[in-house]
């Protein structure tokens, strides 16, 4: 897998923001294969743990979109039950938040062209606070993707085999 160049202090701080009453809105892209590597597994639960956290504790002040790959490119089949899992989780977890009637973050899938290997945004974290992104220029790649007919397509809970003796009447058990 390639080594996205991740600076995790930064990946941190953004994310620690979260928590501030002063952000409103977050976009966050992980679409780099590396995502599901074992050197960022950590991180990436961090993320998850500090996004689900933030949602719970601040409702509906806060706007989160994710985008993630929709499927892998090819050549990266080691990393399939690891991309499967994440996406499985992270749609469980839409589930939670409708069941409680909290707003959700907005989980889009990126859809890669066939002669794509790499998305065309760059992994990044980026909040609004008081009004202004971190980074203007990557948040408005991001959202600017997000809101290209065609360019992405939801993650939900429909799409998932949440299936088995108690995944439809309890989906934390895929927590």
């Amino acid at each position: 897998m390639t080594d996205p160049g991740i600076d995790m202090a930064v990946w941190r701080e953004r994310i620690a923001a979260l928590e501030s009453e002063t952000v409103t809105a977050a976009v966050i892209v992980q679409c780099d294969p590396a995502w599901l590597g074992p050197g960022l597994l950590g991180l990436r639960n961090e993320i998850e743990q500090a996004v689900l956290k933030a949602q719970l504790r601040r409702g509906d002040g806060l706007s989160v979109d994710r985008v993630v790959l929709h499927s892998l490119p090819v050549g990266f089949a080691a990393a399939a039950r690891a991309f499967d899992e994440w996406q499985l989780r992270m749609s469980a977890t839409g589930l939670l938040f409708c069941a409680d009637d909290r707003p959700a973050p907005r989980i889009h899938r990126l859809i890669l062209g066939g002669d794509q290997s790499s998305a065309p945004i760059p992994d990044m974290v980026e909040v609004l606070d008081n009004g202004d992104w971190t980074d203007h220029q990557r948040a408005g790649l991001a959202l600017d993707i997000i809101h290209t007919a065609g360019a992405t397509t939801p993650l939900t809970g429909y799409d998932m085999n949440l299936g088995g003796p108690f995944g439809d009447a309890d989906p934390s058990i895929y927590m």
